[in-house]
């Protein structure tokens, strides 16, 4: 799928090494939104990446060189796909390609017969909730999220998010012909 000089595909072995860098170029935008300094933002540990790739549940936007320009990594939750980490380079911000790659994941998580996508976000940066929210997810209140999305929400105010921007949103899919054995095992 190439548009704009952009193709989305599935990672490659030899992209996963460049993740990281993409994803703090993506947080500069983050904090800077959040009004904080930063300093070199954490990025998903390497055998995080390593997990999502292996289970083929990770996507790049490559460049008309072939570079990873954004990435979306996801796994199983609760019987969901649940969006890891979803980054997008700073140089090719706004171009679309946050939406291609959630698209994408949509369609994968629509063809292995999973009920919904969900994810975990800021409720007010405007790529953040309200992004999400024009891509048809909803806020799911946390008493009524499922034990893993509840899990995760936990684990991320405990590395220092802050509780009342932190949301859980799902976006229910439609179900195609669900396959008879599942394609992914859950992550635990």
């Amino acid at each position: 799928m190439s548009r704009g000089g952009y193709a989305i595909r599935a990672a490659r072995p030899d992209d996963l090494a460049a993740l990281a860098g993409v994803e703090r170029s993506a947080a500069v935008t983050y904090f800077a939104a959040l009004g904080e300094p930063h300093g070199i933002p954490d990025a998903m540990p390497p055998e995080a990446l390593e997990s999502c790739h292996a289970a083929g549940l990770l996507w790049v936007a490559a460049d008309r060189h072939d570079a990873p320009a954004g990435f979306l990594a996801a796994q199983v939750v609760d019987g969901m796909l649940f969006v890891k980490e979803m980054s997008v380079a700073r140089a090719h911000q706004r171009a679309g390609l946050g939406r291609r790659l959630m698209r994408t994941a949509e369609e994968h998580a629509q063809e292995a017969g999973f009920a919904a996508v969900a994810l975990t976000t800021d409720r007010l940066i405007p790529f953040n909730g309200p992004f999400y929210a024009r891509l048809g997810f909803a806020e799911v209140a946390l008493a009524e999220a499922s034990p893993g999305l509840r899990r995760i929400v936990a684990e991320e105010i405990a590395a220092g998010f802050d509780p009342a921007r932190r949301i859980v949103m799902t976006k229910p899919l439609a179900a195609l012909q669900a396959p008879s054995t599942p394609l992914y095992r859950e992550e635990v």
